[in-house]
């Protein structure tokens, strides 16, 4: 039985999440003069036990908050459900753990390499990037976009 009421939806409409991540981008910005992004504090806490400058960085904190609101949330909306399906996933992919682990570990090594490559990732380009009127980053968010569709129409069929 969820923990909040039943009239609670599942998930924000994407226009309140939007607006929600706008304002935690400018408050940060305001308060604190760091811009967000997610990969770089990746590459903090992957180079924290090495630097002891950055075992302070606010970036650590703030991916456990990712992870620990995405728990709370899905606790307090009752969709607590965990599971190695993967939906789609599975039907097109592999369904087998051990193989979904290694499809796992090269996309991510993948997609930090691309992270760092592009000097941001998705959060950081798209959200603080585009805002700040960054050519590069509007290039760069356009190519996500872009390449997330194709793959998409890939995975979903109707050819590219």
């Amino acid at each position: 039985m969820p923990l909040l009421l039943a009239s609670q939806p599942d998930r924000w409409p994407f226009w309140a999440g939007g607006i929600a991540i706008g304002l935690f981008v400018l408050v940060l910005l305001v308060a604190t003069r760091n811009l967000l992004g997610v990969s770089t504090g990746f590459a903090d806490a992957c180079a924290a036990p090495f630097d002891a400058r950055l075992r302070r960085s606010w970036r650590l904190p703030f991916l456990v908050g990712i992870i620990c609101g995405g728990f709370a949330a899905a606790l307090l909306t009752g969709s607590f459900s965990p599971t190695l399906a993967m939906g789609m996933f599975d039907a097109r992919v592999t369904d087998v753990p051990a193989a979904k682990a290694a499809w796992f570990v090269v996309g991510g090594v993948l997609l930090g390499f691309g992270a760092r490559l592009a000097g941001g990732c998705t959060s950081g380009h798209g959200i603080v990037g585009t805002a700040l009127l960054a050519k590069s980053s509007w290039i760069a968010t356009a190519v996500f976009m872009i390449t997330g569709m194709i793959v998409a129409r890939l995975l979903l069929g109707g050819g590219a």
